[in-house]
């Protein structure tokens, strides 16, 4: 908890019985508003892009926002109401939070409390994730400190990155002062131009790198702003042998002196230089291949030229499983593999092919003179070799590709659209089976076309708030009440009427709209909540991504203050892809809502890997049987073994067991017998909107 505030009442006062009575609304209304204060300060500190934090007059905390909670992430745990910051500092130190401070730990901390009480000074903070934090505290009124915490990292960067730009740069450069004619500095490559050692130059007279003819003009160069690269000088080294040289001079104030930035060009140098750059411009750096710009220019002049019989191929290659390659042993390791790659795949490609490296890990290659069936033969081939197992360092690496392309004239003569096509037909096969080829189909452009307009009109959607979220009861199986509705967002699209969620949700993940449509759902749903019976609860769904952007706890902690519902009435519907993230965030975020009562079921149970282990290993209140069972109840007897196994299971762990699906009576009796808690289907109810959703909590058994 990064907020705190406590309201104290002192000085107890003895009343009469009415008196108390005509007292308590007005200290009701008294917390309400304090409450309402509290959480609009919260909200209002939260909303600063710099960390702040409240002290009081002995130096401890009382509030602070987030973003100072992520600054000192490692010592998070420790910020509590009532914490003084000089301890916390200490444990701090001793966690090695403060690089600074090892070595000398009772003198950096003794220094760092005598800042604090000389308000008004910046100062400058090193933590060890190697973030850098300008500080600055202010006394106010009362005895306390309000202090402020601003991240320069990227300043001290930048500064440095200048720094090293100067005198790493293989270009030659120095620092002159226009009023004494000397060089202040030079760089590395300067002093290596000029045939003096690092440092030699510094305090040298610039006269001296000129002959006595061509000082004069030479002179008024230095001391101006010229970036004209036409005119060519001469310049004497150390040992008094000439190069010919360009110059260029930038006017600049150099800490405490005017002068001027010389950047001075070797005409030999430059030429290899540039032919350096043109040919990065066009290949990769990495693989030597083809880059995109150039992978671009070539097609477009191939098709500019072609005639009309001419077949012109492009097929993109995109690696498959090449991420977790970098994220389990490295880049190191991706660079190697990405080489042997581009290897192999040189030596299956006709000569008059070109392979490019167009992207991370992606490929293309332009077929010219090769038939469709033949780019096809090589495509497949490409697959089978990038299947094989690449060797690194002793560790033996599988990866694979998928290939989709296009061909000219069948499919279009156009640069772009052609590369358009073959990334539609690569996109087909990695959706369909990776480790396939693909050529272009026409249906693929106007599937492409339809889902680029219901993504436009899905922002719009949720721009417009045209979103709406309906409710479907789930009920007590014994006693047919109602105990909790499940909210299930609608989307009713003006032309292409009721959009299906499995359609516009997955979608909504993709485009990275799922955590505002989630705030939406939850916020709705437990204001809707507050309308009904006590004891009716809300059940929410929640994605994957939600858990991955890490804002879900803030969200759902959000809904519930805005609303006033109860956490004991919430319940968070997630299916096991949450639980099959990577890493400790999915489970520290399940336990931190369970903590606060929220309910967390594990929905469509049975249908995936359904790991036993997550309901031993997660605080699940209940488990849903999914409805693909129950639809298959009457007909297959492994259904019924499975429905019975799960219900057997949840109550053996103290879960509730609910089933989805019910349409029948029958359903619903055999699911009642076995044991089952729960019900939810058409039989009890369809998604209803807010309006409709009846005042009472029970339905027929």
């Amino acid at each position: 908890m990064y907020f705190g505030l406590k309201h104290e009442q002192s000085g107890a006062v003895s009343m009469g019985v009415e008196e108390s009575d005509a007292a308590v609304p007005s200290l009701d209304t008294a917390l309400q508003a304090a409450s309402l204060a509290e959480t609009r300060l919260r909200q209002a500190i939260d909303a600063m892009p710099q960390g702040i934090v409240f002290l009081d007059e002995d130096d401890r905390y009382i509030l602070w926002n987030e973003k100072y909670a992520q600054i000192y992430e490692k010592s998070a745990d420790l910020l509590e109401p009532g914490a003084r910051l000089a301890d916390t500092l200490r444990i701090g130190i001793q966690r090695g939070d403060y690089p600074d401070a090892a070595g000398r730990e009772e003198e950096w901390l003794a220094q760092r409390i005598a800042q604090l009480h000389q308000p008004g000074l910046r100062h400058e903070q090193r933590l060890s994730n190697g973030r850098c934090i300008m500080i600055e505290e202010r006394r106010i009124e009362g005895g306390g400190t309000i202090g402020i915490r601003v991240d320069i990292t990227d300043l001290k960067q930048k500064e440095e990155t200048f720094r090293l730009l100067f005198e790493r740069n293989p270009l030659s450069m120095l620092a002159y002062d226009i009023d004494t004619g000397m060089i202040r500095a030079a760089n590395e490559a300067a002093c290596a131009l000029f045939g003096y050692a690092p440092g030699e130059m510094d305090g040298l007279c610039a006269r001296g790198l000129f002959p006595a003819e061509v000082w004069p003009k030479a002179a008024e160069l230095l001391a101006t702003d010229h970036s004209d690269t036409g005119d060519c000088w001469q310049m004497l080294r150390r040992d008094g042998s000439s190069v010919d040289a360009v110059i260029a001079t930038r006017l600049s104030e150099l800490e405490d002196y005017a002068g001027t930035i010389v950047s001075v060009f070797d005409v030999t140098e430059r030429q290899r230089i540039e032919r350096r750059m043109a040919h990065m411009a066009r290949h990769d750096e990495l693989t030597g291949l083809a880059n995109r710009a150039h992978c671009r220019e070539q097609l477009r002049t191939l098709l500019e030229n072609s005639g009309a019989a001419d077949t012109i191929t492009l097929a993109l290659v995109d690696l498959d499983h090449f991420k977790p390659v970098n994220d389990t042993y490295g880049h190191h390791f991706g660079d190697v593999v990405l080489t042997e790659a581009a290897l192999r795949m040189r030596e299956l490609i006709p000569p008059d092919a070109l392979l490019c490296r167009i992207g991370g890990d992606e490929f293309a290659v332009i077929f010219r003179r090769s038939s469709l069936t033949q780019a096809e033969l090589v495509s497949k081939s490409i697959i089978t070799t990038l299947s094989e197992p690449f060797f690194v360092q002793g560790h033996m690496i599988h990866i694979g590709a998928t290939v989709g392309f296009a061909s000219s004239p069948y499919d279009s003569r156009d640069a772009e659209t052609l590369l358009r096509y073959a990334d539609l037909a690569l996109y087909a096969a990695k959706g369909e089976r990776r480790g396939t080829c693909r050529g272009f189909e026409a249906g693929m452009d106007a599937a492409a076309q339809e889902k680029n307009r219901l993504e436009k009109d899905l922002r719009a959607a949720v721009r417009q708030n045209l979103l709406e979220v309906h409710y479907q009861p789930i009920v007590d199986l014994q006693t047919g009440r109602i105990e909790c509705y499940e909210a299930l967002l609608r989307w009713n699209h003006d032309e292409r009427g009721a959009v299906p969620p499995d359609t516009f949700v997955p979608l909504a993940e993709e485009m990275g709209l799922i955590d505002q449509i989630g705030r939406f759902v939850l916020g709705s749903a437990c204001t809707e909540a507050m309308r009904w019976p006590e004891h009716v609860r809300v059940s929410v769904n929640v994605s994957p991504l939600q858990f991955r952007n890490g804002n879900l706890l803030s969200t759902v902690i959000n809904a519930l203050s805005t609303s006033g519902l109860p956490a004991e009435r919430l319940e968070l519907e997630i299916t096991e892809a949450v639980l099959m993230e990577k890493g400790p965030r999915p489970a520290a975020i399940i336990r931190n809502l369970r903590a606060f009562g929220i309910g967390i079921s594990l929905d469509d149970f049975g249908t995936g890997y359904s790991s036993l282990s997550y309901l031993l290993n997660y605080p699940f209140t209940k488990i849903k049987i999914d409805k693909s069972f129950i639809l298959n109840l009457n007909e297959e007897a492994s259904s019924r073994a499975v429905i019975r196994a799960v219900i057997g299971l949840g109550r053996s762990l103290g879960l509730t067991v609910a089933a989805e699906g019910i349409e029948n009576e029958i359903e619903r009796d055999y699911l009642r017998d076995e044991g089952c808690a729960q019900g939810q289907g058409y039989l009890f109810g369809k998604a209803m909107p807010p309006l409709d959703i009846a005042t009472t909590a029970t339905c027929a058994a």
